[in-house]
């Protein structure tokens, strides 16, 4: 296997922030002690790899040359030498943001590995997934279940899994109401999820096809956001957990007139600005409010399996690599109903 590999590989790169990216051809990497080496089947599309790209997460300079992605599925093809317990060659695995951790300090030994300070993020310090390969730390690889299709499965590295995470540190359960704000990729997974959890689904988005999706999706009400979206959840039952994927603090005074008391309050979009959080607030009503990234390796895998139980029927577009940035244009023009996908076979 080893002898059949190119020397070089396809890859998109960013050159430097703010840039776009470049298909270039570039070294095939070589694993090294510990690590294995993927061939890439699919790479999901991610809002956060359009933010690196147009340099708004405010990377240091040395970072670039970068290549992004953190939605990889792929085979493996190479271990590197004296690797222990990794994958046999041709275990389908996933590539997702977490590249890798200390894995000693507390967050990671209580399962919050994502939390941990040295973490390093797939596409961000280290080479991520829109190449045609790429490195994985043998003991960051999960195993993809066989009932997962690579394209359909990209998006679940990150989106699905975001929107697992999230719902996970919520007390959810029937008859719960969860209130979704943003019903793109991301809250699609999560209308889904929390469905087949039995809860009750609320969704607000400006967009009214993203609100037709929603109920296709199965989404009991669907509220257009603006003024009078708080008083209209609160009219529909209330929310006894807040999902926030809508990146503006605009959507604070729509959480705070929808809330139940004893409610979870999940922030999840990247929301730079303060929003006007009362104190008296909380205490008055007890609610809880908190944040939550990506998820875990365990996460993921008990995700996964899920998934491959309760297939998460998102519109998926394949792409092919070279129109991996009109892909991102597209997201940041708000044009993606779905998800977008690297089809490495396109």
């Amino acid at each position: 296997m080893t002898d059949t590999l190119p020397l070089t590989m396809k890859a998109a790169i960013c050159p430097a922030p703010g840039a776009a990216l470049e298909i270039r051809e570039v070294a095939t990497p070589t694993p090294g002690a510990g690590q294995v080496l993927v061939r890439l089947e699919t790479c999901g599309v991610c809002h956060s790899d359009l933010h690196l790209r147009d340099g708004q997460e405010n990377l240091p300079d040395e970072f670039y040359p970068l290549i992004l992605g953190h939605e990889g599925i792929g085979r493996v093809v190479q271990v590197g030498p004296g690797t222990r317990n990794a994958p046999a060659i041709g275990t389908r695995i996933g590539l997702p943001w977490i590249y890798d951790t200390c894995l000693t300090c507390k967050p990671c030994r209580t399962g919050h590995e994502v939390l941990c300070p040295d973490n390093t993020a797939r596409g961000v310090q280290k080479h991520g997934a829109f190449a045609e390969y790429a490195l994985c730390p043998a003991d960051f690889a999960v195993e993809i279940p066989d009932g997962i299709d690579p394209l359909h499965g990209a998006p679940l590295l990150c989106a699905g899994l975001t929107a697992w995470s999230a719902l996970r540190k919520t007390k959810v359960e029937g008859g719960t109401n969860v209130l979704i704000l943003g019903a793109g990729g991301l809250g699609q997974y999560a209308i889904l999820i929390a469905k087949t959890r039995g809860a009750r689904v609320i969704v607000v988005d400006r967009d009214p096809a993203k609100l037709e999706t929603a109920k296709r999706l199965g989404a009991d009400v669907t509220v257009p956001a603006g003024a009078g979206a708080g008083a209209a959840i609160k009219e529909a039952g209330g929310a006894d957990v807040t999902l926030n994927f809508a990146p503006s603090p605009v959507i604070w005074d729509t959480i705070e007139a929808a809330a139940n008391p004893m409610s979870d309050i999940v922030a999840i979009a990247m929301v730079h600005d303060p929003m006007p959080l009362s104190m008296m607030w909380l205490i008055d009503g007890g609610h809880r409010v908190f944040g939550s990234s990506v998820g875990s390796r365990q996460e993921l895998s008990d995700f996964l399996a899920f998934a491959a139980a309760h297939p998460l029927k998102v519109e998926v577009q394949p792409i092919a690599l070279d129109d991996v940035n009109a892909a991102l244009d597209a997201l940041k023009a708000g044009e993606v109903a779905g998800r977008l996908c690297i089809d490495f076979a396109r």
